[in-house]
């Protein structure tokens, strides 16, 4: 939210955020004194065309009145107020959300989603039902075993031997130890010692503590010692290898880094691998409404609140299944699995991560390579490998998607459709009595007939009719605590970290730390550095705020409900973006239903209907409707009135028509004379001239004629 919206939203009218000439702030205008700087220095095509003209009726006003502009004051009135507008509107803030939850937001948190999860576990969980998933997994040491797999497999194909291991014969027993390797032509013990799991000096200080066993790295060397004497002692010739010298031979010998790439051998499961984002694309690139067609755009109200209050959840911690595994239909969870997607159809299900982007190929390899002609590759290039939610993949199986093979499930034996239902019912009840009466409620009966019969009928709760009543700043809070929610549950474990430091010993530490990683220092003053680092991957403590496998099936059943919406239009959609459609409604053709409440789509345009849809790809669209209005969306520039002029309608669409039916990269360069920002090393703020290109890059699906498009290995 800007800071001008600020007053209006928690109900402070009698503040305003003026306006500064930022142009006109240079060094020899310091200690100006005279008339009000021109318009221009205010950069009023930087505001939209709405505030350019509420911005000129201002300026005009001052300058009939021979205003005298104080340069130094000015500043100072104008950053004052900036502050009190903030000051202010965070009071209020604060004492709504502490009203409502009875927490302070300032006390404890530094984000909205922060605070949204300590109210959830402060005022809603229950006990024992969250688990705190271990930063190692559920199999620690299974990653080191791949690392001692690859080695003693290249080891053998290298120098024709034949090593007995846990992928072929199985690990040999000595007494109370396990061998990784055994040669019996040569009674030879190969012993991978990973550095992290058996202490390794070379790499780790030996009173650091390892946080899975609680031993110390001495320790657990000694440990090492003693295994490699007692392998002696029982006449063995022993082969001794640390995983670092491993990590660094390979660095240095390109035949075997390229065998460890190549070597098939599958890793533990990774919850996080799970974890996608919502569906956005654009289906067909350039439509014009003909005869009878209406281009229609909906959207579902509070989707992920919906996903939320209204489908079932992981509770606890999983069972892992390796071997044995059943029919995925009796499982629910997370299943790492490769899958043979089917042919024909115009949306696929399962999503995949390539080229740094979500897509949702039929081939992996002609996603991998954004490949445009048609494919031509075997069942096995075009197979996936991934990790996906249960309830995701059985929709995929619905729809002619093959599992080639299972390699590991995490079961939930417990699940719930209650976990998140009281929090959202809580502040759905806040919003929608903020929100006051829907517009065609105007009577006693009708406001009595909406509280009584239809809103607790649909959605369960009991609106208090004292309470309906339009309050911004009340309906703002409750939306933020709906929709900031469930982020929190996907937070990375290992986010950068920042210090202040004044104790020079403190420092040293720092960067001495085996647990520690500084990724970089910036010297404040002669007193104080300010460093940023992170954990050491194996030094990542386990964090009971979050659990990624809830927002993996939170994001999973997002994209089932837009799934359904797009499987019903097939190739009349043309655009979607996480819970939002664009598509082409024709006489006599079905389309989704439309209703106000929680999870139903709602029409996007107050009036009226879209006559020509153009995009260039995911978050870069434009459109006209029939009252001949133009909305353009592009992401990471902001439409002022500059950009406006040089990203308009016929710009876009030529660039659109360019690039899909030439293959032309066009370009437009959209000029911002000022962006304040903030230097990180220095923290001092400036204003700085930038220029932004934009142009179309459109690799997502394949394009074929008409401006449509077709899903990789259609």
């Amino acid at each position: 939210m800007r800071l001008a919206d600020f007053p209006k939203t928690f109900g402070l009218n009698e503040l305003a955020k003026g306006y500064f000439p930022h142009l006109f702030n240079t060094a020899e205008n310091q200690n100006y004194v005279g008339p009000l700087p021109p318009s221009p220095f205010y950069h009023p095509d930087g505001m939209s065309p709405e505030e350019k003209e509420k911005f000129l009726e201002w300026h005009n006003g001052l300058k009939e009145n021979n205003y005298v502009f104080d340069f130094q004051q000015e500043i100072l009135t104008y950053c004052r107020s900036d502050v009190d507008i903030l000051r202010r509107c965070c009071l209020e803030f604060r004492e709504l959300f502490r009203g409502v939850t009875d927490i302070d937001p300032f006390e404890k948190c530094l984000t909205i989603a922060s605070a949204c999860n300590l109210v959830f576990r402060k005022n809603f969980l229950k006990e024992n039902t969250i688990a705190i998933i271990p930063p190692h997994g559920y199999r620690p040491k299974d990653k080191q075993s791949l690392l001692a797999l690859k080695w003693l497999s290249y080891k053998a194909e290298k120098e024709d031997l034949y090593i007995q291991h846990a992928r072929n014969a199985g690990e040999k027993r000595v007494g109370n130890y396990l061998l990784d390797g055994y040669d019996e032509e040569t009674n030879t013990a190969y012993e991978i010692n990973g550095c992290f799991w058996h202490g390794c000096l070379k790499c780790y200080a030996r009173d650091t503590i390892n946080p899975v066993n609680g031993k110390t790295m001495q320790d657990l060397h000694q440990a090492t010692v003693e295994k490699m004497s007692y392998l002696k002692d029982q006449g063995f010739r022993v082969c001794e290898f640390w995983e670092c010298d491993i990590r660094k031979e390979m660095e240095q010998d390109q035949d075997m880094k390229c065998y460890f790439k190549s070597y098939d051998l599958d890793n533990p499961l990774e919850p996080r691998d799970a974890f996608f984002g919502g569906r956005t694309n654009a289906a067909k690139l350039f439509h014009e409404c003909k005869d009878g067609e209406k281009i229609r755009y909906v959207d579902f109200t509070s989707l992920y609140p919906w996903c939320n209050k209204m489908t079932r959840t992981v509770v606890g911690h999983p069972r892992i299944i390796t071997e044995n595994v059943e029919d995925i239909s009796t499982y629910f969870g997370l299943i790492k699995c490769t899958v043979l997607p089917p042919r024909g159809l115009f949306h696929p299900v399962l999503p995949y991560r390539t080229q740094g982007k979500l897509m949702l190929p039929f081939c992996k390899l002609c996603a991998d390579s954004c490949n445009q002609t048609p494919c031509t590759h075997s069942d096995n290039e075009r197979a996936i490998q991934g990790t996906w939610c249960s309830v995701e993949l059985e929709k995929a199986l619905e729809k002619g998607y093959q599992v080639l093979q299972l390699h590991e499930v995490w079961h939930f034996p417990q699940q719930s459709d209650e976990l998140f239902k009281d929090y959202v019912n809580t502040f759905l009840k806040i919003k929608q009595e903020a929100s006051g009466y829907p517009k065609d409620r105007t009577t006693e009966e009708k406001k009595r007939q909406y509280v009584e019969e239809e809103y607790l009928a649909v959605e369960g709760i009991q609106l208090d009719r004292s309470k309906i009543e339009h309050n911004p700043g009340m309906r703002a809070l409750s939306k933020l605590m709906l929709n900031s929610f469930w982020g929190k549950f996907a937070q990375r474990p290992n986010m950068t970290k920042v210090e202040l430091i004044s104790d020079v010993q403190k420092y040293f530490d720092y960067l001495t730390s085996d647990e520690i990683n500084v990724l970089d220092a910036n010297f404040i003053s002669d007193e104080v550095i300010e460093i940023h680092y992170e954990n050491n991957e194996n030094f990542i403590a386990p964090n009971s705020k979050t659990n990624v496998v809830i927002a993996a099936f939170t994001t999973a059943y997002a994209r089932l409900k837009l799934y359904g919406v797009l499987d019903e239009l097939q190739e009349r959609v043309l655009y979607y973006d996480t819970d939002s459609v664009i598509f082409v409604s024709k006489p006599g053709e079905p389309e989704p239903p439309i209703g106000p409440y929680l999870g139903q789509l709602t029409d996007e345009l107050k009036e009226g209907h879209i006559t020509t849809f153009i995009s260039g790809g995911p978050k870069n669209y434009c459109y006209r409707t029939s009252s001949n209005k133009v909305e353009t969306k592009i992401r990471g520039i902001t439409l002022n009135c500059t950009a406006r002029q040089e990203m308009n309608f016929d710009v876009i669409r030529s660039l659109v028509f360019l690039y899909a039916k030439c293959n032309v990269k066009g370009q437009v360069t959209v000029d911002i004379p000022f962006r304040i920002t903030r230097d990180t090393k220095t923290k001092n703020i400036e204003t700085k001239r930038m220029k932004k290109d934009y142009r179309i890059v459109y690799n997502k699906r394949v394009i074929i004629d008409d401006y449509k498009t077709l899903p990789y290995g259609y």
